[in-house]
């Protein structure tokens, strides 16, 4: 719906005049110090006058249940953590970006901010409630959903929130907790001690956008393009599939990005000097690992996979360490 549809909704529920109904308008955005567009500026206008524009369901949408693909998002959640703009420069133009985490207590989810959007991070602060609408999702390259405001979206901060609140931040606290393939269920990162024993066969090696490190196709001159900067000199990222078991039972499990390459202990380019006949020199079945990730449905196929975002090489002394301090605080 665009700002003159709005608009007009608004006047055809409240009666008011079309003047008062900019000027209220206009003094949104300006609250907002410009965070949101004229059409998101409207659409809180029509929300705090009894309109809602957006079809919601009674249900409220949690954070774990949030996936790639999603249009028109409306999420209530609370501030994770913050992180500082990262600049870059593409073709002479300086551009900005920064993530945030968020959560609602069901999972956490990555929200990234974009040029002028990156202006309003004071407005942020760890533990703050916000409703954030008009928004969608994205594939954030290891499988899980990452937040993007679409034209007309926009961020408010919440005066009161009856989300859980949340304490305090310590980079430490959120660590995953340990434990075995039987009982891994999709509430939240975990980490298990597994061995790979499968490696499926499949493609490897992904042509990404060296700027913004999505997905690149070929365009009809056959060269490599993006979305967002155009013809590009592709960056390549690995991804790969297979079985991790560790006694109490095995799952598929998919690696991405530096997960890939820290499991057959290459770099990306010295993976791409084995391109041909990867498979055959790569020599990492049987080997223990610690695997940090999450349990997730891959949609496409209807099943479970075990998304690995982080593998640690097996250090025995440390794991000794942890078995007799879990007897210690048993007795």
């Amino acid at each position: 719906m665009d700002y003159e549809a709005i608009v007009l909704k608004i006047i055809e529920t409240t009666g008011l005049p079309r003047q008062d109904i900019d000027i209220k308008i206009a003094d949104k955005q300006a609250e907002l110090s410009g965070l949101v567009s004229k059409e998101g500026a409207a659409y809180i206008i029509a929300k705090e006058l009894g309109l809602d524009l957006f079809e919601r369901s009674n249900r409220r949408l949690e954070v774990k249940n949030v996936v790639p693909g999603i249009k028109n998002l409306n999420i209530t959640v609370r501030i994770l953590r913050v992180f500082e703009p990262r600049e870059f420069e593409y073709k002479g133009e300086k551009g900005k970006v920064a993530n945030m985490i968020l959560t609602d207590g069901t999972a956490n989810i990555k929200m990234s901010l974009w040029n002028e959007q990156c202006e309003q991070l004071d407005m942020f602060k760890v533990g703050a409630g916000i409703e954030i609408f008009g928004a969608y999702t994205k594939d954030d390259g290891q499988g899980n959903a990452e937040i993007r405001l679409s034209r007309r979206g926009g961020v408010k901060l919440l005066e009161t929130c009856d989300l859980p609140e949340i304490t305090s931040y310590k980079p430490n606290s959120f660590e995953s907790k340990r434990t075995n393939i039987a009982e891994i269920c999709e509430n939240g990162p975990c980490e298990v001690r597994a061995a790979l024993v499968q490696l499926f066969e499949t493609g490897v090696f992904y042509e990404i956008c060296p700027q913004c490190s999505k997905r690149l196709k070929k365009d009809a001159s056959n060269a490599f393009s993006c979305e967002a900067h155009g013809k590009v000199e592709p960056s390549f990222m690995i991804i790969l599939s297979g079985v991790i078991d560790d006694g109490s039972g095995n799952i598929r499990a998919v690696f991405f990005r530096d997960a890939a390459t820290n499991l057959i202990g290459m770099t990306i380019d010295e993976a791409l000097k084995i391109r041909d006949g990867f498979f055959e020199k790569v020599d990492t079945l049987g080997k223990e690992f610690i695997f940090t990730g999450q349990l997730k449905t891959n949609q496409m196929f209807n099943r479970k996979e075990f998304v690995v975002n982080k593998v640690r090489d097996l250090d025995i002394k440390t794991e000794a360490t942890k078995i007799i301090n879990t007897l210690e605080n048993n007795h």
